[in-house]
This record gives C-alpha cells, sequence and structure tokens, in this order.
C-alpha cells in the first residue's frame, strides 16, 4: 500500500488502483483529502500498470462534504475543483464505490469518474443550495450530463438526495453493490470485479449518457422560463437556486468550459453573502442543539416502545412520529370513542403521505401496526417512557402521572407535552422526578421538525440523554430548554405577539402588521396565525396566569374576539373572516372594534410604519430572548435562533432573530430597544443584560 497523504492511500491489485479515502467520521473533504486525491490520480495516470481505478472509503459513508472545520478560513489548495477536473480529464477509468452518503463535493467527485456503484440505501445528492451556495466544483455540469436536463435542475435547485434505487433508474449509478458497505475490503473487491466484468464484456467504461446536443435540444426557452417562474416563487429571497439555474443554463447553450466557470463564479459570490452565512449559522446551531453539556455517568437506555396518553391531534401526531422511527406505540384515551377518533385520523394522515409518495404502501403498514391501542393497564409494564399530550391544566397532568406510576416499570421516563407549565411542579406528582422532563412537540408533530426538551430541575442527565438519543433517531431538531412559562420559544412568541396587539392600539391593522412581516420573511404574519391556531387558546391560558404577568392592553382585541364567538378559523371569524375555502378577508367589523377599544384604553393612534412594525416586533423576540439567556433558560443565542426558525417560521435567510441582530448591529439593536423603553414604557422593554454585552462585544 502507498500512502499519497495521511487521508488518502493507494494499493494496485492486478491493474487495478484502490484508492481509499480515510477522513473520519465522514470522509469529510479536507486539504489532506484534496491533496491526496490529486496525486492519486496524476499516479493512476502515469503508472502504466494501471488500467483503471477506484475510489471507496473506509468507515461508515462515502464523502459526506467539505470539512466543516474549513468553513470561513482562507481557501486552500488544491481547490476541489482542480480535484475533480483532474478527476474527469484522467485517460483511464476511475469508478466511485459509495455507501453511506455523497453529498455535495462527495457527489461532484463521483460525478467526475466515469462510472458510479453505490450500495442499497445509499444517498446522493447535492444540497448546496440549502446552505446558500451551489455546486461549485461542476456538479452543476456533470448531473445533466448522466441523468438530464430537468432531472439535475430538480435535484440541484432543491437540493433533496435520491438513494442508491431511485439513482440507478436515473442513471446517475451504474450498479447496486451487493454489500451494506460495512466492510471497505468487500466494497472495494466488489467494485473491482465490476470494473473487470464490465471490460471483459462489452469495454462500456467510457460512456455518456446525455450527448451536448441532446441536452441543447432540451434546454428550451419554455423549460428555463418553467423554472425560473417556479424558483422565483417558491425560493423568494433565496438566490442560490437561480442562479445554479443560470450555470446549468450556460454550460448547455455554451460548452462545459463556459459552464464551470459560471458556475464557480456564483459559487464564490454566494459565499460572501448574508443568507450563505444565516443558513450555514443554522446548520452548525442545529448540529450544537442537540448536544449535552454534560454526560451521563449512569446508564442510558434505548427507547423501544412508549405510551401515548391523548389521541387528539397533539397526541396523534406524537404517535405517528414515534411510530415513523421505528418505535413502537400504545395509544391511550379515556374513552372508546376518543380512542377510535384518535386512530382513524392516525390512518388518514398515513393514507394522504402515500398518496403524496412520502411513504410507501409498505412503509405506511410498518407503521401503523407499530400503533396499538392500549387495552388493559398491565401492558404499561412494556413501555420505556410514557408522554402524555392531554389538556393544559396542572392538576389534570399531575393526577395522570400520579395514576400511572403503579402500572409502570421503576424506571420509565416521563414525558410532558406541555406548552406552558412548570414542569417542576408537574414532577412533584412522581415518586422519580429525575425521571422526568418535557418534550414540547410542535404541532402536527409528525411533521413540525422542531422539539423543545425541557430539563427540569431534578432530571437526571442519564434521562435527558436517553431522550436526546431518541429524537435524533426520529430526525428531530431539539433544544434544551430550562423551566419558565412558555421555555424558549412560546415565552418569545408572547412578547413579539405583544407588540402586535399594542401595534393596534397604536394605530395599524391587522393586515398591514401580518403584510409588514411577512414582507419581512416570516411565514404567516401574527394574527393570521392566531386565526388558524385559535384566538381561544391564548385566551384561556391567560385566564390561568396572575394579575400583570403579561401585557393586558396587547391582548383586550383577543379577548373581546373570543368572547363574541370569532375564534379564529374553525369559527369562520376571527381577525378576518374566512369563506369556505379558507381564504380570508378583512371584516371592518373587526376594524370599529379596534378603534372602539382603543378609544375606551385612551390609546392615541396614529400612522405606524412597516418599519417600526417590524422593529417592535422582531427586536421584541429578540430582546426577550436576551432575558431568556441571562436566566439560563436557554443555552445560547444560537439555541434561540434553531427554535424560532424551526418552530415559529422566522426566515431561515436571516438566521433567526439574534443572528439577525447580530447581522443589523447589536450596538444598534441595543439604542432602539433603549428607545423603545422610554416611548413604550420601560416595563416590557427593559434591556437585557446579554444584549448589552453582547453589543459591546460586537457578538453573542
Amino acid at each position: 500500500m502507498s500512502e499519497v497523504t495521511a487521508a488518502v492511500n493507494v494499493q494496485v491489485t492486478a491493474g487495478i488502483a484502490l484508492v481509499s479515502v480515510c477522513n473520519p467520521p465522514v470522509n469529510a473533504i479536507s486539504q489532506r483529502v484534496r491533496a491526496g486525491l490529486l496525486a492519486a490520480v496524476r499516479t493512476i495516470e502515469t503508472d502504466d500498470s494501471i488500467t483503471a481505478a477506484v475510489i471507496y472509503c473506509p468507515g461508515r459513508t462515502f464523502m459526506a462534504g467539505a470539512d466543516v472545520r474549513e468553513f470561513g478560513k482562507p481557501a486552500l489548495d488544491p481547490s476541489l475543483p482542480e480535484v475533480t477536473a483532474a478527476i474527469a480529464a484522467c485517460s483511464k477509468p476511475v469508478i466511485a464505490a459509495i455507501h453511506g452518503q455523497a453529498l455535495g463535493g462527495g457527489l461532484e467527485i463521483a460525478l467526475a469518474c466515469s462510472h458510479r456503484l453505490a450500495v442499497a440505501g445509499a444517498k446522493l445528492g447535492l444540497p448546496e443550495v440549502k446552505l446558500g451556495l451551489i455546486p461549485g466544483a461542476g456538479g452543476t455540469q456533470r448531473l445533466p450530463e448522466v441523468v438530464g436536463l430537468n432531472k439535475a435542475i430538480e435535484m440541484i435547485t432543491s437540493g433533496k438526495p435520491v438513494t442508491a434505487e431511485t439513482a440507478l433508474e436515473l442513471g446517475l449509478i451504474d450498479s447496486v453493490l451487493e454489500t451494506d458497505g460495512s466492510d471497505s475490503d468487500a466494497l472495494a473487491a466488489q467494485a473491482a470485479a465490476y470494473v473487470r466484468y464490465i471490460s471483459d464484456a462489452a469495454n462500456t467504461l467510457q460512456k455518456e449518457r446525455f450527448t451536448p446536443e441532446q441536452l441543447a435540444a432540451e434546454c428550451t426557452e419554455e423549460l428555463i422560463a418553467g423554472w425560473q417562474a417556479k424558483l422565483s416563487m417558491g425560493s423568494a429571497g433565496k438566490p442560490a437556486p437561480l442562479a445554479a439555474l443560470h450555470a446549468i443554463q450556460t454550460g448547455v447553450q455554451q460548452g462545459i468550459a463556459a459552464g464551470l466557470k459560471a458556475e464557480r463564479s456564483a459559487f464564490l459570490e454566494l459565499r460572501e453573502s448574508s443568507q450563505a452565512k444565516a443558513l450555514q449559522h443554522l446548520f452548525f446551531a442545529e448540529k450544537q442543539a442537540a448536544k449535552l453539556s454534560e454526560k451521563p455517568t449512569g446508564p442510558v437506555t434505548e427507547i423501544r416502545t412508549v405510551a401515548v396518553v391523548g389521541a387528539g391531534t397533539m397526541g396523534s401526531g406524537i404517535a405517528l412520529a414515534f411510530a415513523g422511527a421505528g418505535v413502537n406505540v400504545l395509544l391511550l384515551e379515556n374513552s372508546e370513542d376518543a380512542l377510535q377518533r384518535g386512530l382513524s385520523s392516525i390512518a388518514a394522515s398515513v393514507d394522504k403521505a402515500v398518496g403524496r409518495g412520502i411513504f410507501t404502501p409498505a412503509k405506511a403498514e410498518t407503521i401503523l401496526a407499530a400503533i396499538q391501542p392500549m387495552r388493559d393497564k398491565s401492558e404499561l409494564q412494556s413501555v420505556d417512557m410514557l408522554i402524555e399530550a392531554v389538556f393544559e391544566d396542572m392538576q389534570v397532568k399531575q393526577k395522570l402521572f400520579a395514576g400511572y406510576q403503579q402500572h409502570c416499570r421503576d424506571n420509565v421516563i416521563w414525558a410532558t407535552n406541555t406548552s406552558y407549565l412548570d414542569i417542576n411542579e408537574i414532577a412533584t406528582a412522581v415518586e422519580r422526578p429525575e425521571n422526568l422532563l418535557g418534550v414540547h412537540f410542535f404541532s402536527p408533530a409528525n411533521i413540525m421538525p422542531l422539539v423543545e426538551v425541557v430539563d427540569a430541575d431534578k432530571t437526571s442527565t442519564e434521562t435527558l440523554s436517553t431522550v436526546m438519543n431518541l429524537l435524533k433517531k426520529m430526525r428531530k431538531i431539539s433544544v434544551i430548554s430550562g423551566v419558565c412559562h412558555g421555555f424558549i420559544g412560546n415565552r418569545m412568541y408572547q412578547a413579539y405577539q405583544r407588540e402586535a396587539g399594542l401595534l393596534l392600539m397604536n394605530g395599524a391593522t391587522p393586515r398591514q402588521i401580518d403584510k409588514a412581516l411577512t414582507d419581512f420573511g416570516m411565514a404567516m404574519g401574527p394574527f393570521a396565525v392566531v386565526d388558524m391556531s385559535g384566538i381561544d387558546i391564548g385566551y384561556m391560558m391567560r385566564q390561568s396566569l396572575a394579575e400583570g404577568a403579561y401585557e393586558k392592553h396587547a391582548f383586550l382585541v383577543h379577548d373581546r374576539l373570543v368572547e363574541t364567538g370569532r375564534k379564529g378559523r374553525k369559527t369562520g371569524a376571527g381577525f378576518y373572516n374566512y369563506d369556505d375555502g379558507g381564504h380570508l378577508q378583512d371584516d371592518p367589523a373587526v376594524l370599529e372594534l379596534i378603534e372602539q377599544i382603543a378609544a375606551e384604553q385612551g390609546a392615541e393612534r396614529r400612522e405606524i410604519s412597516d418599519a417600526e412594525i417590524i422593529d417592535r416586533c422582531i427586536l421584541a423576540l429578540m430582546n426577550e430572548a436576551g432575558h431568556i439567556l441571562d436566566e439560563g433558560i436557554a443555552r445560547s443565542a444560537a439555541d434561540v435562533d434553531v427554535v424560532f426558525v424551526n418552530g415559529y417560521g422566522f426566515p431561515r435567510a436571516k438566521g433567526g432573530p439574534m443572528f439577525y441582530a447580530q447581522s443589523r448591529g447589536l450596538s444598534a439593536c441595543a439604542k432602539k430597544v433603549a428607545e423603545f423603553a422610554s416611548t413604550q414604557g420601560p416595563r416590557w422593554w427593559r434591556p437585557s443584560q446579554a444584549l448589552a454585552a453582547a453589543a459591546e462585544a460586537g457578538r453573542w
């Protein structure tokens, strides 16, 4: 075996160079890997005893993209485009043997090879647009040659990977290997055998699926215009998908040299954009959020069976989320009718997912089989975790946990899906409070990615670690929160809704406020949101709060609407009216009600600018998050961003409220908060210590 670099080795067997790339844990394409691959290609090209080569990776995956440790640092030679160009220009066949994932630069390396082989279940994709970038090492030029123009545009502009099985149908790979990839020697041997087979059989090692002429014929004005319209609509404010489309079009119409130049130019420009920096911030923040600050000293168990108490909308969604991850579920309800409604709702959701191509019929059958109704409480002896999703009432939840203790094992994990309640108080209902924590799913729980994991005062590290491992298995984005009213997300959202309500008193309309914030990038405006979720939910929550715990004037309109029967979409009327198709319309009666309540309160109404709406709502989020940091409820500003982007529709392209404030200038934001403390009152605009410290340091 010949060591090319510390990360790349070459062994020649019977004329085939086996090029091993080993840079654990994910074989990231670091400078050492790039240099090693370039040296290996030169060896392959100049050694007359070598007739072909196989590139493969020991460990759990093929090359899964760039080395994150090099992000934001000066580029080191050789560049990835140099490496892929050398592989593509090699006069001898070079075969990529893929297992695990070939993503980003990893797939670009594979695309530069003459052939690609993959094990069953491997994933291949170019996800760069999700980081505000485009493929920068030939991906926009070489993918169309193997899968065709339209499919290449779809894969690159969506960033979604495909499985090996789909890749074979598309022509992205040439064969699915029989090995599972766990044995790298077996993987390399099968790839080498494939090389010998096709070399002996048909001399088809050098081939091209789509010729330049075929691609040019496919690249019609109608096709490009259609994609431009689609991407402009679905990627508003995100330039990367359109830039990728332009690079693809340039290569097809002007040749690969021009296409590669356009691709690299766009890549370098996007790399410095604010959106790319925001998206990369979230990429790292989401990975960091799931890590524990201390390691457990006791056993961390695997959750195989979960009992879900409550088969309503939230409980049914939670049950589906568990079952989709291969966890067995016992579904519990007080009445048989409620249980059957829950099971029917679950079946309908699964059928819908099959119709949309999310689940195969076989997967759907497996999921439904994993969810069983509990008929006898003795079945609870089999569960590893019990999670409740019942009415948001302290006594109801405490009684539930206390009542189930005698039926469950001593080491069962207790989880509450409460959105607001004090989990330390809930924990007093169980004999082992170290086994209890909050697991706050967002609705619909089987779809929404975010889960707030609430670490109560007595929650053990082992319990926390067990649940975090489970959520990782479920592919959820989990963030650890301390205990306070509303935890991280809902506590911040109350500040956001507070300012929206006060802006009504000051002179703005629901439509103006909603439009200003959706123009900013929020998925929905605050009044459209409360109409969708039900205005009465917040109304009932506020009834449980102590006097002075919230700004009453901000919610006077909300409360009056509920008291007159306008609870939102479910009643056909809330802040807006809704027709049979669910389309919202302004209601003059609501505007009159707002003016009436403002007059009753002696509020002075004036013209409100969109800029003021954005500043008061978004900076309220940021400043409340600062207080949450002061109190140790959130571990970091980045955790706050992860919560608000994944749970509340904050625009990913702005990186979250904390990253947005830092990009805007923390000192300027601190001055604005101080201004609002003066003009709007100091009670709710008291600057946080975290903001003051960040403004001085220039970063959170």
